[in-house]
């Protein structure tokens, strides 16, 4: 993330904004039990330390991140695509150290870790080599549209896959839907860099 820092104009430095949002995101998933179940949390005010919000404590823990990050950005100045390049070398560091990790201990998905390791390192070499700077909506429309088929094709090798519709799991059909809508997007701005 440094390196791909070191290319941009940026007056401070952004990963202190990404890791501030990492903690309250923590926190907030952590502590949302206090919103979600008050009684319990009251009567035993230990469980705060074996308990945490689950799935709706993340889903408000996302969107609480999502709005810092928005107002950062915004009091900071850089742009949607800067945050969106940082974000996606970011989420290529830590999904490639979580699943290098996971190759040594998960072995009944050994094959989907691999491939997904591996098209990680692929990504993290392509942002290497790119020369653009840091937040060419170009590059990351490509790195959207790339890495939204390769998650389509790697979790077919995913053991345990629960089936949605017509042999796609949800989470398939959400990268589906991303590569359209990033497709799509990169088609009108090529068109428009082409017709001027």
């Amino acid at each position: 993330m440094k390196y791909r820092l070191s290319k941009a104009d940026v007056k401070e430095d952004i990963s202190d904004k990404y890791l501030t949002a990492l903690i309250i995101g923590f926190f907030v998933w952590k502590f949302s039990i206090v919103l979600f179940d008050p009684m319990s949390t009251f009567q035993q005010p230990l469980s705060l330390l074996y308990f945490n919000g689950g799935n709706k404590g993340i889903g408000l823990a996302v969107v609480i991140t999502i709005i810092f990050i928005g107002i950062r950005t915004r009091l900071d100045g850089t742009s949607i695509m800067m945050n969106l390049d940082v974000l996606g070398t970011g989420w290529i560091v830590s999904s490639s150290v979580y699943h290098l990790f996971l190759i040594f201990i998960d072995n009944s998905n050994l094959l989907f870790h691999s491939l997904y390791f591996s098209m990680n390192i692929g990504f993290a070499i392509f942002l290497f080599k790119k020369k653009q700077a840091v937040g060419n909506s170009v590059v990351v429309n490509q790195f959207i549209v790339w890495i939204s088929l390769g998650m389509i094709g790697i979790i077919f090798t995913k053991d345990g896959r629960e089936l949605f519709v017509l042999g796609f799991t949800k989470e398939q059909i959400l990268f589906f839907v991303v590569f359209i809508i990033s497709y799509i997007v990169d088609n009108v701005m090529n068109k428009g860099k082409g017709g001027s």
